[in-house]
């Protein structure tokens, strides 16, 4: 049983795609799945700047404490320069 699917779109869509793909010298398929991870990623990074900004804007003391946790987290992460 295959796990691929069809996709109806115009072909001018279609043929903008094939154009992109032949530039970076990959398949249509390929640079699909390249875009959709794109996609995917920005998303989730929309989501949580939302959440941060959110946070940010109805408790306050919780944005405090987030950013001092990462502040705590960075300094005992950082190499001594004399290392």
């Amino acid at each position: 049983m295959s796990n691929l699917t069809s996709l109806k779109v115009p072909l001018e869509v279609r043929d903008r795609f094939a154009t992109a793909a032949k530039a970076r010298g990959l398949t249509v398929r390929a640079l699909l799945d390249q875009l959709s991870q794109e996609v995917a990623d920005a998303t989730l990074m929309e989501l949580a700047a939302r959440q941060m900004s959110q946070l940010h804007e109805t408790d306050p003391g919780a944005w405090d404490d987030y950013l001092a946790e990462g502040r705590r987290w960075e300094e005992a992460t950082i190499e001594p320069l004399d290392a």
